[in-house]
C-alpha cells in the first residue's frame, strides 16, 4: 500500500492530481482544508498500475519501512488526519527500520511521561477501568523489590470494592488502609517518608457533580494522579473523558487491557488529542506483571505488532507482554 497526499486550490484540482499520479484505482483516505489554503487529499493504492511503475522504479531509502508503517496505521484504523501527520514525519527520517521511523513520528507528535513510582501514586478513572488491579500490580512490584508499600483505598461505598484489593494485600502480607476523606489522606501521606504509596479510588462518573468534587479533593491531597482508561473505548468518548479528569487534576494516562483489543486507532487518537501524556500500559490480567512504561518506541512496537520488550521499557528478565491480539 502506498499513501500520498495531494494539494490543490480546489477539491477538483486535488482529485485531478490524485488520478494523474495514482490512477482510477486510488482510494481516497481523507480530505481536509489545508492550513495554507486550498484542499489536501490523502489517497492510497495497493498496487501501482504498470503504466506508472516507471515513475517509482528507484524508491528512496526507507520506502519499504514506510509501506509497513502505512499498512499498520490503516490496519489499526488510525484517524486519517493523524495517520497523515505520522507518515509525513516518518518519511522525513527515511529509516529502513519501521520501528525507528514510527517511533520517531510518535516522539514528535505524542507526549510521554512514565509514572514515577517513588512518589505517591493515585489512580483515578471511571468504574471498571482497572484501577484496583493496577494498584495491586504496583504494590506487588514494590513488594518483590523488597519494599513495604503503603496501600490505600478510598473506595468505601462500592459493594465489594474494598474486598477485592484486600484479597491482594493479604497475599502480599500488607495492611490495607481505608481512607474516608481527603484530609485524612493528606495527614497519612505527611507521615510517609520513604515507602512507596499507592492509592486506589472509587470509580468516578465524570457527569456526576458529587463524584467530580470527591475525586478533585482526593487528587489535591496527593498532588497528582494517573487516569486509568481501558483500551478499545470509542475514541471521542475517551478523549472527552480524559479532558474531564484532567480538569479534576489528573496529569497522565495509564491504559489497560491492551491484550484484549485488536486495533489501537482509538488509543492513538486519545494520545494525540488528550491534554495528558501517555504514562504506562497494562497488557495482562496477571498481578505479577506490572504496568510498563510507555515511550515512543514501546508504542511503535505495539502498533507494528513486534514481539519483545524494549530495553528501556522493562527489566531484561521480564516476560514479553507486548502483543495485541491478532
Amino acid at each position: 500500500m502506498r499513501l500520498k497526499s495531494f494539494h490543490g486550490a480546489t477539491l477538483s484540482d486535488a482529485m485531478r492530481l490524485v488520478r494523474e499520479a495514482l490512477g482510477d484505482d486510488a482510494i481516497i483516505v481523507a480530505t481536509r482544508d489545508d492550513d495554507n489554503g486550498g484542499v489536501r487529499v490523502t489517497a492510497a493504492i495497493d498496487e501501482l498500475p504498470p503504466s506508472r511503475q516507471t515513475q517509482l522504479t528507484a524508491p528512496p531509502d526507507g520506502s519499504q519501512a514506510l509501506e509497513t508503517i502505512a499498512e499498520a496505521l490503516t490496519r489499526h484504523h488510525v484517524p486519517p488526519t493523524i495517520a497523515e501527520k505520522l507518515m509525513a514525519t516518518a518519511t522525513q527520517f527515511a529509516s529502513d527500520d519501521p520501528l525507528l521511523a514510527l517511533g520517531a513520528a510518535f516522539d514528535t507528535h505524542l507526549k510521554f511521561a512514565p509514572i514515577d513510582e517513588t512518589k505517591p501514586l493515585m489512580l483515578v478513572g471511571p468504574p471498571g477501568a482497572g484501577k484496583t488491579l493496577c494498584t495491586a500490580k504496583f504494590a506487588t512490584k514494590a513488594t518483590l523489590a523488597k519494599h513495604t508499600p503503603t496501600v490505600i483505598s478510598t473506595d468505601l461505598e462500592r459493594a465489594g470494592g474494598m474486598e477485592q484489593l484486600a484479597a491482594f494485600t493479604r497475599l502480599l502480607k500488607l495492611n490495607l488502609v481505608e481512607i474516608e476523606d481527603c484530609h485524612a489522606l493528606r495527614d497519612l501521606l505527611a507521615m510517609q517518608k520513604s515507602n512507596p504509596v499507592f492509592v486506589d479510588t472509587a470509580g468516578c462518573n465524570p457527569f456526576d457533580a458529587r463524584d467530580r468534587q470527591a475525586t478533585r479533593d482526593f487528587i489535591s491531597a496527593v498532588g497528582e494522579a494517573a487516569l486509568v482508561l481501558p483500551a478499545g473505548l470509542d475514541a471521542a468518548d475517551a478523549v472527552e473523558t480524559a479532558q474531564d479528569f484532567h480538569t479534576m487534576g489528573a496529569t497522565r494516562l495509564l491504559v489497560t487491557r491492551l491484550d484484549a483489543v485488536k486495533r489501537l486507532g482509538s488509543l492513538l487518537r486519545l494520545a494525540y488529542d488528550s491534554p495528558m501524556p501517555l504514562a504506562n500500559y497494562s497488557a495482562s490480567p496477571n498481578v505479577t506483571e506490572p504496568p510498563l512504561p510507555l515511550n515512543a518506541v514501546a508504542l511503535a512496537r505495539l502498533v507494528l505488532k513486534i514481539q519483545g520488550v524494549a530495553a528501556d521499557a522493562a527489566p531484561a528478565d521480564a516476560k514479553p507482554v507486548y502483543g495485541v491480539s491478532a
